[in-house]
Formats: C-alpha cells, sequence, structure tokens
C-alpha cells in the first residue's frame, strides 16, 4: 500500500511542476523576466563542487520564451512518465486490446510515455495497428474520445490529446482509478 501512497505523491509532484513549468512559459511569454537581471553570471556554490554559468546566454526574450517551452515539454513528458509507473506501482496490468474506458485511459497514458521516454526533447507518437492508431473513450466527467488514427509518427502536440487542460482531467481519472473509486 505504502507503494501505491508514494505513486500518488509523486503524481502530484509531478503536476506540480507542470503547472510551475506552464506559469514561468506563460510569464516568461508576457515578458515580465527581466532579462538583464536574469541573464547575468551565476555561480552556484555546492557541496562537493561548484557551477557557473556565464552571462549571455539568453541574449534576447525569445530564448527565455523557448527555454520556458522546453520546460513545459519536459515536465509534461515526466507527468505522463510518472502516471504510467503508478499504473504499474497499483498493479494494473496495460490492456491493449479492451476497448473500455478505464483501459483506455491507461493505453492513452502508455502511448503518451512512450512518445516522450523515447525522445524528451523532440516526442513522437508511436500509434500503429489498431490497438494505438484508433479512437480512444475516457472516463473524464464528460465523457471524451480521442481521435488517434492519422497521426502515427508524426510530432506530439498537446492538442492531439485534447489541451493542457484535457491533460489534468486525464491525471484526476488515473487518480480514481488508483484509488479505486
Amino acid at each position: 500500500m505504502k507503494i501505491l501512497e508514494n505513486a500518488l505523491q509523486d503524481i502530484e509532484y509531478a503536476f506540480r511542476q507542470l503547472e510551475f513549468a506552464i506559469k514561468l512559459m506563460c510569464y516568461c511569454d508576457l515578458g515580465h523576466i527581466d532579462r538583464n537581471k536574469f541573464d547575468t553570471d551565476v555561480t552556484i556554490l555546492l557541496e562537493q563542487e561548484n557551477i557557473g554559468f556565464s552571462s549571455d546566454t539568453f541574449t534576447d526574450q525569445k530564448l527565455i520564451v523557448v527555454a520556458s517551452q522546453m520546460m513545459v515539454g519536459t515536465s509534461f513528458g515526466v507527468s505522463a512518465i510518472i502516471l504510467d509507473a503508478a499504473y504499474k506501482a497499483a498493479g494494473i496490468r496495460l490492456n491493449i486490446k479492451s476497448r473500455e474506458p478505464q483501459d483506455d485511459l491507461q493505453v492513452l497514458v502508455y502511448m503518451v510515455r512512450c512518445a516522450f521516454a523515447h525522445n524528451m526533447a523532440a516526442p513522437r507518437w508511436n500509434a500503429r495497428g489498431s490497438d494505438f492508431a484508433r479512437v480512444f473513450s475516457l472516463p473524464l466527467e464528460q465523457e471524451s474520445k480521442i481521435d488517434l488514427t492519422l497521426i502515427n509518427g508524426s510530432d506530439f502536440k498537446y492538442e492531439h490529446i485534447g489541451g493542457f487542460a484535457q491533460w489534468y482531467k486525464i491525471k484526476d481519472a488515473v487518480v480514481r482509478v488508483l484509488n479505486g473509486t
């Protein structure tokens, strides 16, 4: 039971990190980071070794925005990996042949996880064959259908799964499944 409790806690941490990254991206996109204050020489004093970062890494606002967007992508990918790992911690096996909404939810999480796990910087869908290139019915508060019939080999886009808000609904549905409710 402790393993599942830890997995549920990991989900909360991962989604808190994703929220932070999304908020930071919006903050950066609106130009609220003062590049001149942010992009300075920094030395971080650590117990075993220090690390330094030079100024002029982020020479314009666009580079700050791109870095924040990459942080969102990384956090999003980690959240998918954590959701998938939570199923394993709960002892719930992946059933790709089933078309039940609860199983569709797990298969979709697995597919998103795979898209990011194989290349976090440039996630791509691997959705081929009738088990993956199909319409998924998800057991969300309002049943949702996600059509992945034509995305095999495509770059992952948040819109493919309904966007960030939908991803948080997916997380809530996974937590309900894991809690047995």
